[in-house]
């Protein structure tokens, strides 16, 4: 049987996971507001009052630390995708369901939605400095999607076409809102959250 931690490593552990969520909520809003290439460790350091040091022994390199800033949000969302996926209601259901719970993601964390628009906006996940680990991800979200699409095909629920095609459109979608939904960016309003839900079911669904 494992040895109970004591009160004091407790601590200990508590306080290193502070500091290291500390310095992925800065690296975040760095890298969404100044990009991957004008964000410098450096400048995640002297924003957090750490040293550089102090970032290396939590992360390797820039590339790793922007890959944890991520993940940190996307494994929340394809968790919560993943259990839409898995549920009993209708094909299309499930389709806008899962189009809600990645919107919410982003509206929850507003900083991780503008970035990873960004990341994913020009020329798919594999556009840019985004690490390959981001761009099987991308892929996984994607292929959630597309299971339910091809599953609601084959009910005649959803609008016929190549099942990943089709749901990379849908994120493209997703991303195209976000960078506009005034609860996420500073871009003017447009669609509100249930107009941008109501045009994806009109837009897949043949319902």
């Amino acid at each position: 049987m494992a040895e109970r931690p004591s009160p004091r490593e407790l601590r200990r552990r508590l306080r290193i996971e502070l500091s290291r969520e500390q310095l992925l909520d800065t690296a975040e809003e760095l890298f969404t507001r100044r990009g991957y290439h004008e964000t410098s460790l450096k400048d995640v350091a002297e924003r957090s009052e750490y040293s550089v040091a102090s970032i290396y022994s939590f992360f390797e390199s820039k590339e790793d630390l922007y890959l944890a800033v991520l993940m940190r949000r996307g494994a929340e969302q394809r968790a919560e995708m993943g259990r839409l996926a898995a549920e009993e209601a209708a094909a299309g259901d499930r389709l806008v369901a899962m189009v809600r719970a990645q919107v919410e993601c982003r509206r929850r964390y507003p900083a991780w939605g503008r970035l990873h628009a960004q990341a994913t906006k020009a020329g798919g996940a594999g556009a840019g400095d985004v690490p390959q680990a981001y761009r099987d991800y991308y892929q996984e979200i994607v292929g959630l999607l597309a299971a339910v699409v091809a599953e609601g095909q084959d009910e005649g629920a959803i609008r016929s076409g190549d099942p990943h095609a089709l749901s990379r459109l849908c994120c493209a979608l997703v991303d195209g809102f976000t960078l506009m939904d005034p609860m996420v960016s500073d871009e003017p309003a447009g669609l509100d959250a249930e107009e941008f839900l109501r045009f994806v079911r009109e837009t897949f669904t043949t319902a």
